[in-house]
């Protein structure tokens, strides 16, 4: 890209940026922006609630910064309050200035956790929720302990640095870790022990997914514009493996309620989602991105909705119970049926999201080059659940 063009893109970003700006009390409930020192390329919500003597709801979150080689890098826990329950007569322009002047809605950073290099990817084990597993810049995969405030340990065996990671919801301590040398690693954390690594993908790695019921089948997806879905009972691990999109494919994720289900996104600005049962074709392609899909997470609370982050800086909430609705001609420039919502707070690329488990619809996502995380939920109205999903079940 020219000089020129950069210039012209980046204007197009804060023009886009001022409008969403202007609009956020018509469009959120709640909406935070925190800018950090560094970037953060991760961002996880923890999965823990706790209750403030003022009833509001306090929440924890990890990214870790980005800081090149600059500052020493950390693993961070921040803590935000919210309110519980948010009062639908007040006016949400006052709710924000209340939040200015509170502890309410305020970012804080809790503790901090000295990391050797920077750090790429973090995802809490789901059975021990002081345990941090790591994907580290220089190909470690690391596990840390929040109680401890350091490494526990290190993983040895992998040889170059990733970012999928995916801890295994049935079989406490088993660990997923993809990487750029082709191949994706299965370690239990228990005994730090190496159980296999899988090497059927020709290119690099970029994302792997337990299943989220039966705790021997896992999916993965790699620059050679393929996905896999493989189990750990067979020598070879893979039992299909299917090319998707016309360029890399950077994510993959099983739908957590229909697990047959999954979406992968891609550098050709698409998301598909596919049936694990017949995955020869795809389910449906989503189409609104304008560049390449770096992360992608299905609601923790509803089986239809999927968010998608992408290079354009959007992320796109999408519910697939709204695919083949009719739209008015008028609303046609807006996007296809099934596009919810589109957040349109980042300027820069969109590194991670994550929805909130225990806030329904809560999400936060970090970005690239404005040190920005937001965390943001839409208006309740927005969120109006659907269960005429005859059309997919047809599909499906």
């Amino acid at each position: 890209m020219s000089g020129e063009n950069e210039i012209q893109e980046e204007k197009n970003y804060e023009e886009q940026y001022r409008n969403w700006k202007q609009n956020i009390p018509f469009m959120y409930e709640i909406c935070i922006n925190h800018q950090n020192k560094w970037p953060s390329l991760t961002v996880c919500w923890l999965n823990e609630l706790e209750i403030d003597q003022n009833e509001n709801e306090v929440h924890r979150l990890i990214v870790a910064t980005q800081t090149n080689n600059q500052e020493q890098d950390y693993i961070k826990l921040l803590k935000v309050a919210i309110p519980k329950q948010i009062d639908d007569k007040i006016d949400n322009t006052l709710l924000n200035n209340i939040w200015k002047t509170q502890a309410v809605g305020k970012v804080q950073e809790e503790l901090q956790i000295q990391v050797e290099v920077e750090i790429n990817r973090v995802r809490q084990q789901p059975n021990n929720q002081l345990i941090l597993a790591a994907q580290a810049g220089d190909g470690e995969v690391g596990l840390y302990d929040l109680s401890k405030q350091s490494k526990v340990q290190a993983l040895i065996g992998q040889n170059k640095e990733g970012y999928g990671l995916s801890w295994n919801l049935t079989n406490s301590g088993q660990l997923l870790s993809a990487s750029y040398d082709h191949k994706i690693y299965f370690w239990d954390t228990n005994t730090a022990q190496l159980i296999n690594s899988y090497n059927f993908h020709s290119a690099e790695v970029e994302d792997v997914c337990w299943h989220p019921q039966n705790p021997n089948i896992f999916l993965s997806c790699s620059d050679d514009k393929t996905f896999a879905i493989a189990d750990v009972r067979t020598n070879q691990g893979v039992t299909i493996q299917q090319e998707a999109h016309s360029q890399e494919v950077n994510c993959a994720q099983f739908n957590n309620f229909q697990s047959n289900l999954f979406a992968t996104g891609s550098n050709d600005a698409l998301v598909k989602m596919f049936d694990m049962n017949k995955p020869e074709e795809d389910i449906h392609t989503f189409s609104n991105h304008e560049d390449a899909i770096y992360s992608l997470q299905w609601s923790p609370h509803q089986r239809n909705l999927l968010a998608s982050g992408s290079v354009d800086t959007k992320i796109v909430v999408w519910d697939y119970f709204k695919i083949g609705n009719e739209i008015k001609a008028e609303d046609e420039k807006d996007g296809p049926s099934e596009l919810l919502f589109y957040h349109g707070g980042h300027r820069s690329k969109v590194n991670d999201l994550s929805w909130n488990l225990n806030h329904k619809h809560l999400l936060a996502s970090v970005e690239q080059e404005k040190n920005i995380l937001q965390i943001w939920k839409i208006q309740q109205q927005l969120w109006e659940q659907d269960e005429n999903d005859e059309y997919i079940q047809s599909l499906v």
